[in-house]
Formats: C-alpha cells, structure tokens, sequence
C-alpha cells in the first residue's frame, strides 16, 4: 500500500479506466448463399458467433456467408452479408432469397417485365423469377463483414 500511495502522491500514476467493448450473439448461417448460381440456405446449419456489435449494422437479425463473384465488386466471395430478418424489401434494394429452394443474395428488380434477381457483375445475367417458381424472401442486406472480423466466437 505504501508503494501505490507513493505513486499517487508523486503524479506518475494515472488512473486508467477499462474501455467496455459490447459484445452480442448472432447466427451465421454455415450454408453460404449464391453470389452466383444457387446454394440452399432454409433450415441450414448455423453457427452462433459473439462479436464486437461496433461491426454489426443496426437491426441486425442474422448472417449469411457469401460464395461466388456475381455481387462484386459489392460484395466478394467469403465476406458475411448482415441481414435484417423481413418478408418483403423495395425495389432495387439487395436482399437474400430462395427462388425454387436455391438461396442467392441479389438486388431486386421488379418493374413491368417482372421480377428478376440482379447480380451486381455484369457477367451474370438476370435471373427471371416465372409465375411457376416459387421466391422466398428472407431480409434485407444492411451490410457487410470480412469473414477475419469475428474472432472469438463460440457454438
């Protein structure tokens, strides 16, 4: 005590407080979603993930691993898209579906040709969504994570 009482009194102590990092659980969905022709993602395994929430957009609902290059230079193979959980989004907006079971992040296009799922690369044409097949909408994308971005995550 003498110690800590001589380097308070000689102004060479500093008393430094802790900076609070708020951590939160979200799921990432293990089955990666198609930046190109399609994987499955409904009832998908998922894993549970505590990070820093600074990195999560707000009202995050959950995440989705991304595989392919049809959404570059947006988005790239790897990356996690931060999701709002919904059942409808706008037009032009970038959201994650299922068309016929297949799951795809794309923008939507809805005008008087139809519906069509876009990719941002302009290799990949439109996909035209038929009267016949049937389209899921799971949420908007609100963002975007670098899969190197969540450490310390637990199952």
């Amino acid at each position: 005590m003498d110690y800590i009482n001589l380097l308070h009194a000689s102004g060479m102590y500093e008393k430094q407080t802790a900076k609070i990092i708020p951590f939160r659980s979200i799921d990432i969905f293990e089955n990666a979603v198609s930046a190109g022709t399609g994987n499955f993602l409904v009832d998908g395994p998922k894993e549970t993930v505590c990070i820093d929430e600074s990195i999560l957009p707000e009202d995050t609902t959950f995440g989705v691993r991304i595989s392919g290059d049809s959404m570059e230079p947006e988005f790239h193979d790897g990356q996690i898209a931060w999701v709002l959980q919904q059942e409808s989004i706008a037009n032009g907006e970038i959201g994650i579906f299922a068309l016929n079971g297949e799951a795809y992040i794309k923008k939507l296009q809805n005008d008087t040709d139809g519906i069509f799922l876009i990719s941002l690369n302009e290799k990949y044409a439109p996909i035209k969504v038929s009267e016949n097949d049937r389209l899921d909408i799971f949420g908007k994308v609100l963002g975007k994570s670098d899969a190197s971005a969540i450490t310390g995550h637990y199952r």
